[in-house]
């Protein structure tokens, strides 16, 4: 891997989607363990499949971050010390922490390097180096955080800064959210967060409590608290001029096919950046092959001020579907491995070097070789592709009629 300046971290919900987003050229990749981390419905790893994962991203020279972000409690931290030692003889290149008795045990039981989270509402250089002392070698920015402020911050710290730039978004202060804790009993500081911002809701008068009122906010109901997805790359040039050395992408608990476009359409922004071409060229088609993930509308957060991030529905908008994933060549056939009904028929084709192109699939032989109309999910079939096409390619069906233009 050839040196770079700015990092490419991609989410890594299991060991699948870690492999897939380093294949499709992230830098590093950040990942839970069953505990401890803000994602527990995220399928996240056991000790076997972190050990496996570390091996791999190692071998690929590539670096492994591991989420301790969670609040912990006084109840728990024999467990995580446990956990400590184990880490120690498995080292992570870093762990995130927003707990600062958690930073406190890692320093005490560990000398494994230090990434402070977003979760901890990081938004000034001196909250920043006050936390060096503690050997923190890298803060992720409060998403509260515009351009400006990032310039500002740079100047005043030597400390190595992390921003997001895709995924969602939440209307509260940097996720520190109690609403999912208050509705539900699942805690959105323990990794367990039921998304109650994005339900929909109806106001109670007081002395009317059998009369709720719907707000007429838009004919699609009412969502006060429901935000926009963020998509900053037609500022990723901005960010990186402000110092930003880590561009993250959300999403732990999304599919692989979202882990694999949105880092290979990143990677290759970030590295036209770097090599002096303008990467604006190549926006519309970033552009397109972004809104192909499923998505809420588009905004930039808060980088250039106060966002406009409330919506008027809670829905996502899903203009393809991921069909399946180019395993290996057999002969004159590629293995694939199905992911959701697949038939014969006119599909798309994205592989990691961005080679996008529709093709006609009109044989189908299932691992006997026996011909197929249709393949059902988890399945693996035998399919002929006019042309060469790189293991590990997605093979999808759009819709982009379907395309909301009105985003960033």
């Amino acid at each position: 891997m050839k040196d770079r300046t700015v990092e490419l971290l991609s989410p890594a919900g299991n060991l699948e989607k870690l492999k897939f987003a380093i294949n499709y050229g992230a830098d590093a990749v950040y990942c839970g363990y069953k505990q401890f981390g803000l994602r527990s419905r995220a399928g996240n790893l056991n000790k076997d499949e972190y050990i496996e994962a570390l091996k791999f991203t190692h071998k690929s020279k590539r670096k492994l971050y591991l989420t301790l972000n969670s609040y912990l409690f006084d109840k728990e931290v024999d467990e995580f010390i446990d956990f400590l030692k184990f880490l120690n003889n498995y080292p992570p290149d870093a762990v995130l922490v927003s707990d600062l008795g958690v930073l406190n045990l890692v320093n005490e039981f560990s000398k494994i390097p230090v990434h402070i989270s977003t979760q901890a509402n990081i938004t000034n250089s001196f909250a920043a180096n006050l936390l060096k002392r503690y050997r923190v070698e890298r803060v992720v920015l409060a998403r509260e955080l515009t351009v400006e402020d990032i310039k500002r911050f740079r100047k005043n710290t030597d400390l190595e800064l992390e921003a997001f730039v895709h995924g969602a978004m939440c209307m509260s202060y940097s996720g520190r959210c109690f609403l999912s804790a208050y509705l539900t009993g699942r805690s959105a500081n323990a990794g367990d967060c039921a998304q109650s911002c994005r339900w929909r809701y109806t106001v109670i008068e007081e002395k009317r409590p059998s009369k709720p009122l719907e707000v007429e906010e838009h004919p699609e109901g009412t969502f006060i608290f429901n935000s926009c997805d963020m998509c900053a790359l037609p500022i990723l040039d901005e960010l990186i001029n402000a110092g930003v050395s880590s561009l993250k992408i959300e999403g732990r608990m999304k599919s692989v096919y979202y882990v694999a476009i949105t880092t290979a359409i990143y990677r290759d922004a970030i590295d036209t950046i770097l090599s002096g071409k303008d990467f604006k060229d190549k926006m519309d088609f970033y552009m397109r092959e972004l809104r192909k993930v499923s998505h809420r509308p588009y905004s930039l957060g808060f980088y250039k001020g106060k966002p406009e991030q409330y919506l008027k529905s809670s829905g996502y908008i899903r203009n393809c579907k991921f069909n399946g994933v180019v395993l290996d060549k057999d002969g004159k056939f590629y293995k694939v491995g199905i992911r959701n009904r697949f038939e014969k028929g006119e599909y798309e084709i994205f592989s990691a070097n961005l080679d996008v192109r529709k093709v006609v699939i009109d044989e189908m032989y299932d691992e006997e070789f026996r011909e197929k109309s249709y393949g059902n999910p988890n399945e693996i079939v035998y399919i002929k592709i006019p042309g060469k096409v790189e293991k590990f390619s997605l093979i999808r069906r759009c819709n982009e009629s379907n395309s909301r233009q009105n985003e960033v």
